[in-house]
């Protein structure tokens, strides 16, 4: 299988989050759940191209996230704050770079894994195990929210 790339990644993520409901369940589950939204997007990816991924990668993707998520958050929430200034389009802006390097990182270590692997099928009910990976509560609310966002 041909490696993703940062760009490919990028369009696929604009493409699925501009979807009915997906934004929304997005920014629920970061909001409320903690949940990385470019890791969702990327087991978005994966769940589409049948890329199969297990435990082990997910804790390498979540390793990356956390090198990169402290400062992605602490710009959300100045740009949050800035909302109805004139700083807001530019914070807005910054952010969206940093989330874009953030899924640079995430495509680098799905392409030098050799963990994952194209294949059809898998037995296991993925809102289960996304569920488990994210470290969700298991309740109806958020397999719905997962649910949105994978079958979008």
């Amino acid at each position: 299988m041909a490696a993703l790339t940062n760009d490919a990644f990028w369009q696929h993520s604009l493409a699925v989050y501009s979807k009915p409901g997906v934004a929304e369940a997005c920014l629920t589950l970061q909001d409320r759940y903690q949940v990385n939204v470019n890791l969702l997007l990327l087991l978005h990816w994966c769940n589409v191209h049948q890329y199969c991924v297990d435990a082990a990668l997910i804790e390498r993707l979540k390793q990356r996230v956390a090198q990169t998520d402290p400062a992605i958050q602490r710009h959300r929430q100045q740009r949050r704050a800035a909302k109805g200034t004139d700083n807001y389009e530019a914070l807005k802006a910054a952010e969206l770079a940093l989330e874009a390097e953030q899924q640079s990182a995430l495509v680098a270590e799905l392409n030098q894994s050799s963990d994952a692997q194209a294949e059809a099928g898998n037995s296991d009910d993925l809102v289960t195990l996304l569920t488990t990976w994210l470290n969700l509560p298991d309740t109806p609310t958020t397999r719905l929210l997962i649910d949105a966002v994978i079958n979008a």
